[in-house]
């Protein structure tokens, strides 16, 4: 029984005392809210410190650098394909048994063989087309230069050059 009444002296304390027991309720819920704190800041840190994560963040970075780099390099050989097959298009030699030709197309170069220099060097033909072209209110200077070196049965002081339509045609007679 005097266990009895110890309890209730105890427990009568706290009804006595409402602010006693709300600050002790604060008191337990500030310790449970900070250990959780703790808990879950102690979890983060160490995943973060972790140096198996930190390799996995690495090799994601590298990973991601590498598609980066990647498209960018196709990105600029596609460019570089393209101007190729323009050149192509606007510079092209063609051969028969008797003769080479270099065929200058000259819509690209604002329709005018001025703008096509042709020079020799020993056995090398050199043809260098030029022109302005315009898309909109914006104008690029468009450059073409193609180089063919010939063997000794041609002689390149006999070239000619003519103009047929829109085409600039370079004859190189092959002699036997």
């Amino acid at each position: 029984m005097d266990e009895n009444n110890n309890y209730h002296e105890h427990h009568c304390a706290f009804e006595r005392h409402p602010i006693l027991k709300h600050l002790l309720y604060g008191l337990l819920a500030l310790i449970g809210a900070f250990l959780a704190f703790y808990v879950v800041t102690d979890w983060y840190f160490k995943a973060m410190l972790n140096p198996v994560n930190q390799m996995k963040r690495m090799d994601r970075a590298i990973e991601k650098r590498d598609r980066e780099m990647e498209k960018a390099f196709k990105k600029a050989f596609r460019g570089t394909e393209r101007l190729q097959e323009r050149a192509n298009h606007v510079i092209r030699l063609e051969q028969s048994d008797d003769e080479y030709k270099v065929l200058v197309d000259l819509v690209p170069l604002n329709d005018s063989e001025k703008n096509v220099d042709v020079r020799t060097n020993g056995n090398i033909l050199t043809v260098r087309a030029a022109g302005m072209h315009g898309i909109g209110g914006r104008k690029s200077l468009v450059e073409f230069t193609q180089s063919y070196m010939f063997g000794d049965d041609v002689d390149l002081s006999k070239l000619t050059k003519e103009r047929k339509g829109d085409m600039y045609i370079i004859t190189i007679p092959i002699e036997e």
